[in-house]
């Protein structure tokens, strides 16, 4: 199996846990990973011809247990090596998806697990996705969006979305994963949404919001 066929398996997974759904539309596809419908119609037959995939027309695509087993081990390797790089070589969160990416694929099962036993067994990679540890299994994906949550609501920031712009920004404005708030403010016409954690007070788009995940305090 090549690079690109890994990514697709794995993306298609992240897709049915972040939208508990175990069906992913083509289109739902194409707009994670960026390519045409096209593109990803073609790639899921080749997926499918493989044994890695179903394809249900006018309903959607799913993963066979064998291409579970490749997406929930790339994911690991994935989560794994960010931390790695993270803590131990001082990248930032911003900047350690590629080279992360790129070590997943050339890593071997007996490196990653000595690498996850290295690193104290992580739960969470510092995006806050959990990582699956050796039999696959991995803590409850937080799906809470801060756009969802009402005004009053106490949270603290559990996981954020590894999209480059979005972890520049929220550095700009000092907000980490861990971080907690309260919602204090929610403007939907201007989609501006006012948070205050002590005598701070952090303004945020809805946009942003969608891409934030919190766990409710009260």
């Amino acid at each position: 199996m090549n690079r690109a066929e890994e990514d697709y398996i794995k993306t298609i997974y992240e897709l049915t846990v972040e939208k508990r759904q175990s069906l992913i539309k083509s289109n739902e596809l194409s707009e994670r990973l960026g390519f045409s419908d096209q593109s990803v119609n073609e790639m899921v037959k080749k997926l499918e011809t493989k044994g890695l995939v179903s394809f249900i027309p006018y309903k959607g695509i799913s993963l066979t247990s064998k291409g579970k087993k490749v997406a929930i081990r790339m994911i690991r390797s994935h989560r794994i090596w960010e931390v790695f790089l993270t803590s131990k070589l001082g990248f930032s969160w911003e900047n350690v998806h590629e080279d992360a990416e790129k070590l997943e694929h050339a890593t071997s099962d007996q490196v990653l697990d000595k690498l996850y036993q290295y690193l104290g067994e992580p739960k969470y990679c510092q995006h806050g996705n959990p990582i699956p540890d050796f039999e696959g299994h991995m803590e409850p994906l937080k799906s809470v969006a801060i756009e969802d949550m009402e005004v009053g609501s106490v949270f603290e920031i559990s996981r954020v979305l590894d999209f480059k712009e979005l972890l520049v920004h929220l550095n700009e404005q000092n907000i980490k994963l861990y971080d907690q708030y309260e919602i204090v403010d929610k403007d939907n016409f201007s989609g501006i949404i006012k948070l205050k954690a002590g005598d701070s007070i952090k303004i945020i788009s809805s946009k942003i919001a969608k891409m934030i995940f919190g766990t409710k305090i009260k």
